[in-house]
């Protein structure tokens, strides 16, 4: 169903399309929302794209009339599904997402678009990131990859962490944390860059493949506020979780890891760098065998395995989920292996 209270016939071409995706945030759209409408950037389209809400996000979204609002109300499919429905409606020669529960700066656009514009070489723009609770109350401020760590990792002088590399340091984690803080051109999209079917890692595969058409820039300010709260999709399913990061890995390593890349400096630096960079969680096997697998060469292996019902899938989540039952129940809440450690950890209470 599709509820148009924008025509772009009546306003001329907005530059940037922001993209909500929406879904069971009644408490929190209100916010994000008018986050966006208070932009001190005026030229932009809202793209609102409920995702099947079950509690009153859609009404509550209904309650905006202005025109600049495009609204789409669609059957459950996914963040994934969403965004790149949002995408596919946009005009805008720039693309920011902001999730539902989330909150922009009022000058993030007003920061991010001129900056896109006299940079072409940037592909994939984001921002540091203030840390606010449930109600809204700041918590913390994430610096890129300087601080905040989606996970521990033992000499981190040694990885692409302690570098300052934005691209090198994107292979080990998704520092830009979120797809609220993405800001792109839609011509990545009109080239062929979508959304995956990953319900956990969307955002950082995403960024992983904008890396293949410009460089990743990071403007060292917290023009946006990210929510941590009791239904963060981190929180669902670890072993699901782990299993989305290997095969991310698996997927993207053997591309970005190329003859030219290790031996432009001491192969033996680089290899180090590598040793402290990768976290596997444990799950040691599971990546070595996802590589074997060649998924990063066959992408149509690496789709299948995105499929519920598909055997390997199943196969590859039950040894996860084996090996968490066996680990130490101390040990797991040490965050040893768990991926809700480091950053989340400190939000959330295990």
């Amino acid at each position: 169903m599709l509820i148009n209270n924008y025509s772009i016939n009546n306003f001329p071409m907005p530059k940037v399309s922001v993209i909500i995706p929406s879904y069971n945030h009644e408490a929190y759209v209100c916010e994000a929302i008018q986050s966006v409408l208070d932009q001190d950037w005026a030229s932009f389209e809202l793209i609102i794209v409920d995702d099947g809400s079950t509690d009153g996000s859609l009404e509550v979204i209904q309650g905006f009339k202005d025109k600049r609002i495009l609204v789409i109300s669609q059957e459950n499919q996914g963040a994934h599904a969403a965004l790149n429905r949002g995408l596919s409606l946009a005009v805008g020669a720039y693309i920011s997402v902001l999730n539902s529960d989330d909150v922009f700066a009022p000058n993030r656009l007003a920061t991010l678009i001129p900056y896109l514009e006299s940079h072409s070489e940037i592909s994939l723009l984001g921002t540091y990131l203030e840390i606010i609770d449930e109600k809204g109350e700041s918590v913390d401020v994430k610096h890129g990859f300087q601080d905040l760590p989606p996970w521990p990792l033992s000499k981190v002088e040694k990885s692409f962490r302690g570098g300052k590399d934005l691209r090198e340091a994107l292979w080990g984690e998704n520092y830009l944390a979120t797809t609220s803080n993405f800001v792109f051109r839609r011509k990545l999209f009109k080239a062929g860059l979508a959304f995956k079917p990953l319900r956990y890692v969307h955002d950082w595969d995403f960024a992983l493949h904008a890396t293949a058409h410009g460089e990743i820039g990071l403007i060292p300010q917290p023009l946006v506020k990210y929510r941590i709260h009791d239904r963060n999709t981190i929180r669902e399913n670890e072993a699901a979780m782990i299993f989305e990061i290997l095969w991310l890995l698996a997927v993207h390593l053997p591309k970005n890891i190329s003859q030219k890349w290790l031996y432009a400096q001491a192969p033996e630096e680089r290899i180090s760098q590598l040793l402290h960079s990768i976290y596997a969680f444990g799950m040691d096997r599971v990546l070595s065998t996802m590589l074997l697998q060649g998924i990063s060469q066959h992408p149509e292996k690496a789709m299948d395995l995105l499929q519920r019902d598909d055997p390997v899938r199943a196969t590859y989540l039950a040894y996860i989920q084996a090996q968490l039952d066996d680990l130490d129940i101390e040990s797991s809440r040490r965050g040893v292996f768990s991926p809700i450690s480091g950053f989340f950890k400190r939000f959330f209470n295990q």
